[in-house]
This record gives structure tokens, C-alpha cells and sequence, in this order.
């Protein structure tokens, strides 16, 4: 069982060789690999399961902002190491992914409303900003965040 969620084939065959250098920094060898997938799968998935958790834990350790974007709203975030600051945009007249709508809309702002926040993390760091993805929410440069922050 996972913290976090399995890694697909994709994500395992991208990290095809860290998987290896993390089964044999775990004492396991390709032979006794290939012997495990055969003999207990159940074990082989635990592995997996496992490396999995330390690869997302990794990237979730260097997550500095998020961005879950609907065509209504934009929250965009700014995942600091005790709290995360939210600035935020909403409009049922501009469709906020359309950049010309956005771009336009910025000669009226009544037409978009600001809103922003901050609290601190209720969970563990890491756990929160798993489920703000596992939610819509992806990885950003923060650009977005940053040029809004100068705006408020």
C-alpha cells in the first residue's frame, strides 16, 4: 500500500534506472528481481508501491507553487515550508484559460474578482500538496503567482 499513489508504467519506465539503483541500494539484484516478480508478485508491487512513495515525496519536497485553473476560477499558490499563500482569480463573465479574455478583462477589473489567503498547513506539508493535485491542481513555475502578487 501507498501514502501516496503507485507510479504508472510510464512514470516506472521513464525512472527505469533509478528503480534499479533503488532495489539495489535495498540489497535486491536483477536475478533476485526477476526471481521475486515470478515467485511473490504481492512483495514485487510492495517494491514498487515504495519507490513510488519516495519519488513522490521527492517532487512534492521541491514543490514551490500549484495552480488548479477552471475557466471560472485560477488559484494559484504559493506552497512555502510552514504555510501556503493563495491569490486567486474569479468571473463567471471571462473564461480566465482564454488569455485574451484575460488580457482584456484587465482594462475592466469589475468584470474579475482578486481574492487571496494564507494559512497554515493542518496536515503534513507533503500530504496536502498531494491532494491539491490529486485534485486538478499542477506543478507551476510560479510566474503567474508572482505577477499577481504585484498587483495586490
Amino acid at each position: 500500500m501507498t501514502k501516496y499513489r503507485r507510479l504508472t508504467v510510464e512514470e516506472l519506465d521513464e525512472m527505469q534506472q533509478e528503480f534499479i539503483h533503488y532495489l539495489v541500494a535495498n540489497g535486491i539484484e536483477a536475478k533476485d528481481w526477476e526471481q521475486l516478480k515470478e515467485k511473490d508478485e504481492s512483495q514485487a508491487q510492495l517494491w514498487i508501491d515504495s519507490f513510488s512513495d519516495v519519488v513522490i515525496q521527492k517532487v512534492l519536497e521541491g514543490v514551490k507553487y500549484i495552480e488548479h485553473r477552471t475557466s471560472n476560477e485560477s488559484k494559484l499558490f504559493e506552497c512555502l515550508p510552514d504555510e501556503i499563500r493563495l491569490i486567486g482569480l474569479r468571473s463567471e463573465e471571462v473564461d480566465l484559460l482564454d488569455s485574451e479574455e484575460l488580457a482584456a478583462a484587465s482594462l475592466n477589473p469589475g468584470k474579475v474578482e482578486l481574492f487571496k489567503g494564507v494559512k497554515k498547513y493542518s496536515k503534513k506539508r507533503e500530504d496536502e500538496l498531494f491532494e491539491l493535485l490529486q485534485s486538478g491542481g499542477e506543478i507551476s513555475d510560479g510566474k503567474m503567482y508572482l505577477l499577481l502578487k504585484q498587483m495586490v
